[in-house]
């Protein structure tokens, strides 16, 4: 098993390195930027998942240019109709826009100004207009506003489009043109198909691309761990084995550990993030602590030292009674002689031992204090602040947001306690003398 604990260990270190550079910059600076995600779908899973259930994917449209009008052609193979269709135009003038089915009929949705965008699925006329062509029974507003007014423009003719829809499958058309002459080949509006999937793990509750915190917030996530985890185990090595020395700093060393370790670690955590971060107002009522991720790191290492240096501090005091220790005193050797040349060899294999136990606990650490909006750079505590700024009553618990997170926490926990009990069962269990 430690083969693949060290593969698990290899592939997120990759993923670390590799993971950022497949995210889009702009996406990670406007994370907490409401007004950027706004073109895209909300709370919806991957694109790899929508294929399985059949549900549409989210995409821009090209359109093609065709006698003074713009020709978008959708192939919709899908069981459900897609969420929306947004219409950026692009241009200050009136525009008349119509869809055209694979049958070849064609409905009208607009004709005139557009002010900044457009979404289909709020034309409540014109998707009266067409659920009464084609739905069967004719549906209220009402009915298709809770359960997709697209339905009615996707569902086969003659069909109850509401409750039990039936897709037209096929290339449908969505035509723009001029209200008053045709347009110019430079103005050509955008057109997106607000789906039912997006990208490799769906978007969250604001319609933020879930991959983006995963991928990049992957690089300081474990850059904080494992520089925690190892800022943790030598200052625990360091503090637990000068903790013994008989002399005033010693007796010092060891009041500071006894301390440390008698402190409930959230409150500590909790002063310790309020005096080194930063307080942001990201709008909306909400505020988040920034913390340099170094910061962080140290930040972890105080909060859990006190327990594994009191630990630590109880090796160096069964080391020192034996009785070769014994004959090194006798010899002349002073305390520190002892430490280096006889306890040290003993203690450094439990420090690695240390290490890889505190990887796994710094991590789920850092990811709790998302839910309070601690945020140490960019990592998957950002995701888990999801919560906190979404407020519970919104706030969804999405499978592709926990999923990811869960699985690769939990991998990364089995790898470094599988490491650690290795280098306990070669290192600790010596024989006795």
């Amino acid at each position: 098993m430690r083969r693949l604990s060290v593969l698990i260990i290899a592939f997120f270190i990759a993923f670390a390195v590799i993971g950022p550079h497949t995210v889009v910059k702009d996406n990670v600076e406007n994370w907490n930027n409401e007004t950027y995600w706004k073109y895209n779908p909300t709370g919806v899973p991957p694109e790899w998942y929508g294929e399985l259930r059949g549900l549409p994917k989210t995409e821009w449209l090209h359109g093609v240019y065709e006698n003074g009008s713009f020709v978008y052609y959708y192939d919709f193979h899908y069981n459900k109709a897609p969420q929306d269709i947004l219409i950026i135009p692009n241009l200050t003038r009136s525009l008349k826009i119509s869809i055209v089915d694979p049958s070849g009929r064609e409905y009208p949705l607009w004709n005139g100004i557009i002010p900044g965008s457009l979404k289909i699925g709020t034309l409540s006329s014109s998707i009266e207009e067409i659920a009464g062509e084609k739905c069967v029974p004719k549906p209220t507003w009402s009915q298709l506003l809770f359960h997709n007014p697209l339905k009615a423009i996707f569902s086969k003719p003659g069909t109850d489009c509401v409750f039990n829809f039936v897709p037209l499958k096929g290339t449908y058309r969505i035509v723009i043109t001029g209200s008053y002459g045709g347009l110019q080949p430079g103005d050509e509006p955008r057109v997106r198909i607000l789906g039912l999937s997006y990208g490799r793990l769906g978007t969250d509750v604001y319609g933020r691309d879930v991959w983006t915190g995963f991928a990049y917030g992957a690089r300081q996530t474990i850059i904080i761990s494992l520089l925690g985890a190892g800022i943790l185990a030598l200052l625990a090595l360091a503090l637990g084995s000068l903790s013994v020395i008989s002399t005033r700093a010693g007796s010092l060393i060891n009041a500071i550990s006894k301390i440390l370790a008698s402190t409930p670690s959230l409150p500590l955590a909790v002063v310790l993030v309020v005096l080194l971060g930063k307080l942001e107002d990201i709008g909306a009522d909400t505020l988040r602590i920034r913390m340099n991720p170094y910061a962080m790191a140290l930040v972890v290492a105080i909060v859990f030292i006190g327990t594994s240096s009191r630990e630590i501090r109880s090796i160096v005091e069964e080391e020192l009674r034996r009785g070769y220790i014994e004959s090194s005193k006798a010899l002349g050797a002073s305390p520190l002689q002892i430490l280096r040349l006889h306890v040290l060899p003993v203690l450094i294999p439990y420090t690695v031992y240390l290490f890889s136990m505190s990887v796994p606990g710094v991590i789920a650490f850092i990811t709790l204090l998302g839910f309070f909006n601690v945020v140490p750079g960019f990592n998957w505590g950002t995701l888990m602040s999801t919560p906190l700024m979404a407020g519970i009553a919104k706030y969804v618990p999405y499978w592709w947001q926990i999923v990811p997170l869960g699985v690769s926490l939990g991998a990364m926990a089995y790898a470094f306690i599988d490491l650690g009990r290795t280098v306990e069962r070669k290192f600790l269990e010596r024989p006795k003398t």
